[in-house]
């Protein structure tokens, strides 16, 4: 009797620790699962608060972008009010999705989505504007603003002309370009979009000066004084007749030289180069006489 006892006092035992090891085994699990829905539900919020502050400073930044051309002329202000509203209505758009959508995931998709379509929208709009600013009203007035000051530099030109040998260049014209993600090249007149600069023109001709090799040098002067140019990429100086004063160039080209009229273009792009906004002088020296002036200006 007294074994039964002990038998069913033993098995009692065991069934109690059983019991105990499965609780403990599934508290274990249940805290483990918790912990892990935890850590997913925070990354999916951390997410989405990423996401809602990236299409939040993209709004911001547009707006900034397209709106810094305003009040340039009447039809680029035009456009920028039609930018404007079509930014306004994909603003109201993700205010509505950050409302209504109750899913985090699905508004964090949503959001990546509408971002997305910000930056298109905005990459639409600055090709218009800048094909606006290319051939603008406002760019011809300066121009013509600018004429005066060419004229008294033609002027100058004139005076310095010592020797009918002197090579004169004539009908300049200045041309800013971008360059597109296929490598071809774009007028623009946009300062942070110029990759490059190109002046064409035509050299006179003058039957008395001596036939042969002749060096052409450009200056590009940007509109706080300075000459551009890097030395490591053809950049020097030379000196200029009549002076002690040795001046430096962006760019310098070799010609051969007939007598004949010639017609010539040089180009000069820097990489890395970000050009700041305003007006550009150019000017072309031949073997040192100066022999051309123009401008251009970049927005």
């Amino acid at each position: 009797m007294e074994n039964n006892n002990t038998a069913q006092k033993n098995n009692s035992n065991r069934v109690l620790f059983v019991c105990l090891i499965a609780s403990l085994a599934l508290n274990i699990y249940l805290f483990s699962s918790r912990s892990s829905i935890q850590e997913s539900y925070k990354a999916e919020k951390d997410s989405l608060i990423t996401a809602r502050v990236d299409v939040e400073k993209e709004l911001t930044d547009t707006y900034a972008e397209l709106n810094q051309y305003k009040g340039i002329n009447t039809r680029l202000d035009s456009l920028l009010q039609e930018a404007n509203g079509k930014v306004d209505q994909q603003k109201s758009r993700i205010e509505s999705l950050i409302h209504k959508e109750g899913n985090d995931n699905n508004l964090n998709k949503q959001l990546k989505a509408e971002l997305e379509e910000l930056k298109k929208l905005r990459d639409q709009y600055l090709e218009k504007i800048d094909a606006l600013l290319v051939d603008n009203e406002q760019l011809k007035k300066d121009k013509n603003d600018l004429s005066s000051t060419v004229e008294t530099l033609s002027k100058n030109l004139e005076n310095t002309v010592a020797t009918a040998s002197i090579l004169k260049a004539e009908y300049m014209k200045v041309e800013a370009y971008k360059k597109r993600s296929n490598d071809k090249y774009t007028t623009t007149a946009m300062a942070k979009r110029t990759n490059k600069l190109e002046a064409c023109f035509t050299i006179l001709e003058n039957k008395i000066t001596k036939p042969g090799s002749k060096t052409v040098y450009m200056r590009v002067i940007e509109p706080g004084g300075k000459v551009l140019g890097n030395r490591t990429n053809g950049s020097s100086t030379f000196r200029q007749n009549g002076s002690n004063e040795d001046l430096l160039y962006t760019f310098n080209k070799d010609i051969d030289y007939s007598n004949a009229k010639q017609d010539l273009c040089i180009d000069w792009e820097e990489q890395d180069r970000v050009f700041s906004a305003g007006t550009y002088m150019i000017e072309i020296y031949i073997d040192g006489n100066l022999s051309a002036v123009a401008s251009t200006t970049l927005r």
